[in-house]
């Protein structure tokens, strides 16, 4: 039954004796002298995740207690994108959900069409979604284009004297990711409900940039005229929490992903590679390496969290929701944004955690079917959505 369970085509009740036998062992843990199902679960998580996300780096979740239970279930979610993974981390038991196959009469299908609007420095607006691909516009010496694959691109000499103008680039609720090349060849991804305001080219000893939202960053190296000096990157935070003000994320040259949301009880700055330095008003400021994320409480204390899930803080970008022991409401807080839906709910939301990593191609309705197994009831009423 293991080897059909990994390799073939298991009948509904192989699978239930399977995961059953896998929790009881796991509960038990009795596994002394099993190294072959220490095999096992290496082969359980890695076919997994090579299915979930191809080419992604590999952070052995089995490794952790909150996942081991659910090691065995997960390998039903690489079979077909119908099934999804579901964990609530006060009972650590799996459930495995087929969404439905016709879509609700009452659903919101995920976001299909890049809905940015990029304002230009004379105050023009461009609705993405309605350009054609080419010249959108032209900034002082820069060039604005559109590209078949929806990503705007910024061409101009950085060493060239010229007016420097600011253009501004908003994702709203409800729109796929937008992807922006600056002018000096880094690389912006913004999620939704994001913007950045940025120059349309970079003059003098620094750039910089300022956000809303979550935005992910790849820098290019930029080296001043004529010399060998680097020309530092600074993306300056904007929120209308008081603590946040005057945040600032200093770079050479490096990948990062910052997460500034108002909504949120926290800003995080993450970092994939390179280094950076994230200052706060009061002069103090951090330090962080790749795999390290500096985090900022609605308090305007500063920490550093050394243990980071690099999937989780991406997932967004690679088009996974990846709810790792996330209360109902943090999660609603995500499908509000993705969808563009209004969310309410009748009581006090409970307080209980789940995990689990979901398509956002799905309708929210596939979603929200997975937590209904865990109890949770809901109601869709156009873009209005109730938790019961």
């Amino acid at each position: 039954m293991l080897y059909k369970y990994l390799f073939g085509a298991p009948s509904f009740e192989e699978k239930v004796k399977v995961e059953k036998w896998y929790e009881d062992i796991d509960e038990s843990g009795d596994i002394s002298g099993s190294g072959e199902l220490s095999q096992i679960k290496e082969q359980i998580y890695q076919r997994t995740w090579d299915k979930l996300n191809p080419g992604a780096r590999v952070i052995p979740f089995y490794k952790r207690p909150f996942f081991r239970v659910a090691a065995a279930a997960l390998v039903a979610v690489c079979i077909t994108s119908a099934y999804f993974l579901f964990l609530n981390r006060s009972k650590p038991a799996a459930t495995i959900v087929k969404a439905d196959a016709h879509i609700l009469k009452n659903d919101v299908t995920a976001p299909a069409v890049n809905k940015a609007v990029l304002t230009l420095g004379n105050g023009k607006t461009i609705f993405l979604d309605s350009a054609a691909n080419g010249l959108l516009a032209q900034q002082g010496n820069a060039i604005v284009s559109k590209l078949n694959n929806g990503r705007i691109a910024y061409n101009a000499d950085n060493n060239a004297a010229a007016k420097i103008q600011y253009n501004t680039l908003t994702v709203p609720k409800g729109s796929k990711p937008v992807q922006v090349t600056l002018a000096d060849g880094s690389e912006v991804w913004l999620d939704v409900a994001s913007s950045i305001t940025y120059p349309t080219v970079f003059a003098g000893k620094e750039r910089k940039v300022e956000i809303t939202g979550e935005v992910y960053f790849e820098v290019a190296h930029l080296t001043v005229k004529g010399g060998s000096t680097r020309v530092p990157f600074i993306v300056s935070v904007s929120s209308a929490i008081k603590d946040r003000k005057g945040v600032e994320i200093e770079v050479l040259g490096t990948h990062f992903n910052v997460n500034a949301y108002d909504d949120e009880s926290s800003l995080k700055v993450t970092l994939l590679e390179g280094a950076v330095k994230v200052h706060r008003p009061g002069n103090e400021s951090l330090n962080i390496k790749p795999g390290q994320q500096a985090e900022i409480n609605r308090h305007g204390q500063m920490e550093l969290n050394t243990e980071v899930d690099m999937d989780e803080i991406m997932g967004w970008k690679n088009n996974w929701f990846n709810f790792n022991s996330l209360t109902v409401p943090e999660i609603m807080q995500q499908i509000e944004r993705w969808y563009n839906v209004a969310v309410t709910y009748q009581g006090k939301p409970g307080n209980k955690h789940f995990s689990g990593i979901v398509s956002r191609s799905n309708n929210v309705s596939e979603v929200l079917k997975i937590m209904e197994q865990a109890g949770i009831k809901f109601k869709i009423e156009g873009r209005n959505i109730t938790v019961m």
